[in-house]
Parts: structure tokens; sequence; C-alpha cells
């Protein structure tokens, strides 16, 4: 969302213009003196089909956008404050958003995947990974193939019955294009360029699923761009596979046991690899040639072995005493997946993905002890290693265990 100068809105005193309800959703649309923005909606949104009312119900949740001076203010019923200073792309994007939150919540158990997501060769196939990985633009590529569908671009709906749902959302390209984009590629954006602004343009291709359009997902690809390098397929571990559908799943599934056991579940019915690339075009025929024909990875396709992890993320440093005594939170739940693990508690809804080591401390806790004794063990099977630097990192490890509730100190 693009925000841009504060302007005061100065609300219709007659009421909106136009009042819009969305199937599958339960919030309405009002909109005064906001013409283009509804026209912005019709080319953007595929398959929803929205009714025209009279009037607004007051016992539904609402999302409003009032027109002032040529830019608009939105108001939110999930949000606590007004948006104001919106071009028609940005006010657009607010209510789009607003379609998308009340789509999860109304629909308990529906996963939320953050990804992006196209059907192809009858298969179904999500790419995720960090930020900046390219997923937004290899979802906008797609759009350019006949014989590919895009589900999404940002958010893949999964249902309890397995089947994932296109929201029917045109993609959203972050501008300007990268330099190495093809000439067909540029002349294809601008060919259905959308609703625009500085940064962001909405890609209004007809390769777009609607609103609706269901299929059971096949393939989750780990994007992992890099500089100079030929695209290529790896093999990923088990508990990093399940830790990007865990950290990437934007919906409340109530229980880290249920988010555990449901993902658990979806990865076991799928081809999870990582797809490593630096060239947009080789990515896509990669995939072309991996999954165009009728086996899960077409056998000629060569997959390399797992390589490290895409997301590593820094425990922080701590002050406090080596010396102090830890032991386990009796309630903390542990499964393994390889040679990692994941830790949670009953009624809290954060896992711990934990490394071979970080599992080695933890067993060592069956036991209380300090980080000065954890580290007096590990020495030995890490000779190499500076003694003072592995209390240090065996110390931040209890305290952020610690702070996360997942152990405690004794008196």
């Amino acid at each position: 969302m693009t925000f841009g100068t504060k302007i005061r809105s100065e609300a219709a005193t007659s009421g909106p213009d136009t009042v819009l309800r969305f199937p599958d959703v339960d919030v309405q649309v009002a909109l005064t003196q906001a013409a283009p923005v509804a026209d912005a909606l019709g080319t953007v949104l595929r398959g929803w089909v929205p009714d025209q009312v009279a009037a607004i119900d007051p016992d539904m949740r609402q999302t409003s956008v009032i027109g002032t001076k040529g830019l608009y203010a939105a108001r939110s019923s999930y949000l606590g404050e007004t948006i104001e200073g919106l071009g028609v792309a940005g006010a657009a994007c607010a209510v789009i958003a607003d379609l998308a939150e009340d789509y999860f919540s109304t629909r308990p158990g529906c996963l939320a995947l953050h990804c992006a997501a196209f059907r192809f060769n009858d298969r179904l196939i999500a790419m995720t990974g960090p930020s900046r990985a390219g997923k937004s633009t290899l979802a906008a590529r797609v759009t350019l193939e006949n014989d590919m569908m895009l589900f999404c671009d940002d958010v893949l709906p999964l249902l309890p019955t397995g089947d994932a749902v296109g929201l029917g959302i045109a993609p959203r390209l972050r501008l300007p294009l990268p330099v190495a984009c093809t000439d067909a590629f540029r002349r294809h954006v601008a060919s259905h360029k959308g609703p625009s602004d500085a940064r962001y343009a909405y890609l209004c291709a007809p390769k777009v699923a609607p609103h609706g359009t269901s299929a059971p997902l096949s393939v989750l690809l780990i994007l992992d761009r890099r500089d100079d390098t030929s695209a290529r397929l790896h093999h990923v571990a088990e508990d990093e596979a399940l830790h990007f559908l865990l950290s990437q799943n934007m919906a409340d599934l109530q229980t880290a046991d249920a988010a555990f056991h449901r993902l658990s579940a979806l990865l076991s019915g799928i081809t999870c690899l990582r797809l490593v690339y630096a060239d947009l075009e080789e990515a896509l025929a990669l995939i072309r040639h991996a999954f165009g024909g009728s086996e899960a990875v077409n056998p000629d396709v060569a997959i390399g072995p797992v390589l490290p992890k895409v997301l590593t993320t820094p425990l922080p440093l701590s002050d406090m005493s080596p010396d102090l005594i830890w032991s386990r939170q009796p309630d903390v739940t542990m499964q393994t997946k390889g040679d990692a693990a994941f830790l949670w508690q009953p009624g809290i809804q954060m896992i711990w993905h934990m490394n071979q080591l970080e599992l080695a401390i933890w067993t060592l806790l069956e036991i209380p002890g300090s980080a000065h004794d954890i580290a007096e063990v590990l020495a030995d099977h890490f000779p190499d290693q500076d003694k003072a630097g592995l209390i240090a990192d065996v110390n931040a490890l209890l305290q952020a265990l610690a702070r996360d509730g997942l152990i405690v100190a004794e008196d």
C-alpha cells in the first residue's frame, strides 16, 4: 500500500454513492465520490461479481472510501484509523486487502500461505521464500504463458479439504521492473498495466484464475535468488520445509499443535524443492521442464543435495550470567524432523525450530544445567571452537528459550 500527502477527508452528508457487497465475504464497501476506485476494482478483481445495494447494512463490517480533491481516504473495520492521501491504486489496494482479510477471518481452519501460486500441467505449484526472492515477479511472468494460470502472487487460501483457492486478484508488481527482464515481458506489462502509482502496478492480464477457482496443492518451491548462477533444483530438508510453511502461514490455527500437524500433513502429500536461480527466464524454463511431464518431477532433471538454509535468525546477545542453572518447562512438546526439532507449549501459538546443535543443547537440559556446564560438554565435540565463544552462544540460546517460556531459571 502506498501513502501519499495527507489531506482532510470531507465525508459527504448524504451517504455513499455506491455500496458493494462481494460474494464469499461479510464486508460491504461504501464508495463516496470514488467512481475511479470502483472502476479500478472492476479491473483488478476477477470473478467476484459484487451486488450493488441501496444502503449500508449497519450489522455488517464496512470498508469506506471517500474522494476529496483527487485523492482518497480509506477506513476499514480491520484498522483503527483512516488512511488518507491515497491515489486510485492505493485506495483499491486498501479495499482488496480488506476483502482478503475478511475471506480468512470468516473461514476458521483455512490456511493463508504467503506465496505465489499457479496451475501448470494440471498441478498447482506454489512459490515461497524470504523477502526479495522474486516471487511477485515470477508470478507476473507466469501470466505471459498461455498454458499457465495464476492463482495468486501474495496469499493462497488452503481449505481444510486440502484444496487451494484462487482469490481472483491481479498480481501487483513492484516498479521499476528488474533490468534483466526481457522485452517481451516488458511489452506484456505495458499492455496489461492496470491501476498503478510510482512504486506498484497491478498487472491485469487474462491468465489470472477467477475468484473461487480451486485445485489441490502439488508442488512447493522455496525460491533462492542469487547473482550469476544457473537455475537448478535442490532437495529441501524436511525441517526446513516445515519451517517455511509455519513461518509463511498468516492464518490463525488456534494452537501450535494444530499448526504443526496440519502443515506436516500438507508436506507429506506434495513435492517440495528449492529453486536456485538468477535469471527469470531460466527459472521458468526449468519449471516447465521439471513439472511438464507425467512424473512428479521429470526424471532427467538433476536435483542437487540439500543446501544451507535460506533463513537464519541470529540469537540475541545476552549479558546474564552463564552460571545460572536452567531447567525445561515440563509441558513443552517436542516433535523431531530429521536432525532438527520443533518445540511448543500447550495454549501458546509460538513454535521453536531447533537445528541439530540447538537440539543437542535442549537434550542436555534433560538434567538442569548452566551455559557453562553445557559448553563444557559441547567443547569435547567441537575442539576447534573458542571456549568463550561457545559459552556465549549457549548462553544466548538459553536466554532466548527463557524469554519464550520454554525453560526457567532455578532458585
